[in-house]
């Protein structure tokens, strides 16, 4: 990766990192990582963010929670990015009640978390049958001041054509379109298919 009298930056080993990650390699990334640290090079957050994202893509997420809190320890901040991704990989690997539990604990800690990490659940709880409760959340999400996008209404509007929801449904639709977020194909898509399987 390196040879004698040239020093790589952190944004070329970064992406070494990246791409490895994105290849299921992260134990390679973690090496590479480890040499960053051999050769003098300061990793950023996005190189430890990157890391994170790995661990979570292969589905590592316990893992990718003991990194983070290790680098916290050691002086690192973490930021909304790196609870976004755990959020995200906790509800990959079906595990609802932690990422409510991770996101609740990071409320507590007043880390500022963006509508990615709320929507991650949301669409969750929408996927494991629970509409209701994601409808609590986007509710306590928006007194919050954190506003919705495309995907957070996108999975509402899914959770509740699964559940014959159609008239809460149409009014999401509407709320959505008046704040200025128009449907895309996938939106259009859930209505459709809903309406397919309704029959």
């Amino acid at each position: 990766m390196y040879s004698p009298g040239v020093k790589p930056n952190v944004y070329i080993v970064t992406i070494i990192i990246n791409c490895l990650c994105r290849l299921n390699h992260t134990v390679l990334g973690f090496c590479v990582l480890g040499l960053m640290f051999k050769i003098g090079v300061e990793p950023t957050l996005v190189t430890l963010n990157t890391i994170v994202n790995g661990l979570c893509l292969e589905g590592n997420v316990a893992q990718a929670v003991r990194f983070v809190d290790h680098l916290e320890d050691t002086g690192y901040q973490s930021d909304s990015y790196t609870h976004g991704t755990i959020i995200n990989g906790l509800c990959k690997v079906s595990d609802t009640s932690a990422a409510i539990s991770y996101l609740k604990k990071m409320e507590e800690r007043n880390c500022n978390l963006d509508v990615t990490a709320y929507s991650a659940i949301m669409d969750s709880l929408c996927k494991d049958g629970m509409v209701c409760e994601a409808l609590d959340l986007f509710s306590e999400t928006t007194g919050k001041g954190i506003q919705p996008n495309l995907v957070t209404y996108n999975s509402l509007i899914h959770g509740l054509c699964n559940f014959d929801r159609w008239k809460e449904a149409a009014t999401l639709l509407g709320n959505m379109m008046r704040k200025g977020i128009m449907p895309n194909v996938q939106t259009f898509n859930v209505i459709v298919d809903g309406f397919a399987k309704r029959g």
